[in-house]
């Protein structure tokens, strides 16, 4: 792959990322015209807001829903961004081409050049998918599954003579292992990301002054607070999976020592996880 194509895929996957471009007040921002026109729009920005939200906890094909209906009834252009965003968030790159040129026609002109770039970056990944997808479908022609045949001769019930000694069970295996790489990558991630957050916030509200309806921010100060949401997002999912890695650890560790020290005991305890929605853990059941 060519230096600039390479950095032209790098800039498809940060603006990926980057926030949501239309807010509420935008999409409700448009004179009404005639009861009708007023309830389009209220209900345009309910959506919105819908679309947001479900696009923040990452159900990226719900939030697609909400905003192609927002923009229905709004019209806003910048919802097509929106819609690309999610798009290319589910590797569906054809339809967030599709959407991101779309809104390249109503985007500011300092926009469109880097715009173009990214439905560049976005044309390169779905040729890359579609190889990848013919390269899987020639590997599956080529050694297709066949159901294996009886053996004429089955082999006897006789015991071997010579059995490999067993292996031994170790208890902090290759799971243990992976889980524990799980939780320093989850923690590096939330403690970089998360101190990287705080000084964009510092620099935004350096940039950025209280007036009487509200607050005024310079580019450099809205560019730092966008920035900061996203790397506090990003630390907030590396603490989660740290967290989440700590407790499969844990459970690892436990469940092989009980079983390797069970013995002939009649009454046994076994450590489960669990989670609901007020936290997850681990619960002690007995077998009787």
């Amino acid at each position: 792959m060519k230096i600039r194509d390479s950095a032209v895929l790098l800039l498809s996957l940060g603006l990926a990322f980057a926030p949501l471009r239309v807010s509420a007040q935008a999409v409700a921002s448009a004179p009404p015209a005639g009861d009708e026109r007023a309830a389009n729009l209220k209900r345009a920005e309910e959506l919105y807001r819908n679309g947001e939200r479900l696009y923040t906890e990452g159900s990226y094909e719900s939030a697609i829903l909400a905003f192609q209906e927002s923009y229905e009834l709004s019209k806003e252009p910048q919802l097509l961004y929106n819609i690309g965003n999610a798009y290319e968030r589910l590797g569906d790159f054809a339809n967030s081409r599709r959407y991101l040129d779309q809104y390249r026609a109503f985007a500011p002109e300092k926009e469109r050049e880097a715009l173009s770039r990214r439905i560049q970056a976005l044309d390169q990944r779905q040729k890359e998918k579609e190889q990848k997808e013919r390269d899987a479908a020639a590997a599956n022609q080529t050694n297709p599954v066949t159901n294996p045949q009886p053996d004429p001769n089955p082999p006897t019930n006789n015991p071997p003579t010579d059995q490999p000694p067993p292996k031994k069970d170790r208890l902090f295996g290759p799971a243990a292992i992976a889980l524990t790489a799980g939780v320093a990558v989850g923690l590096g991630l939330g403690v970089g990301f998360g101190l990287k957050a705080t000084g964009q916030k510092k620099d935004a509200l350096d940039q950025c002054m209280d007036a009487g309806d509200g607050r005024f921010c310079s580019d450099a100060g809205q560019s730092a607070l966008d920035g900061r949401k996203t790397s506090a997002l990003i630390a907030d999912i590396g603490f989660a999976v740290a967290g989440a890695a700590a407790i499969g650890l844990v459970t690892v560790l436990v469940l092989k020592a009980t079983k390797k020290n069970k013995g002939n005991a009649e009454q046994k305890a076994q450590l489960a996880p669990y989670a609901g929605p007020r936290g997850a853990g681990l619960t002690l059941g007995l077998r009787f």
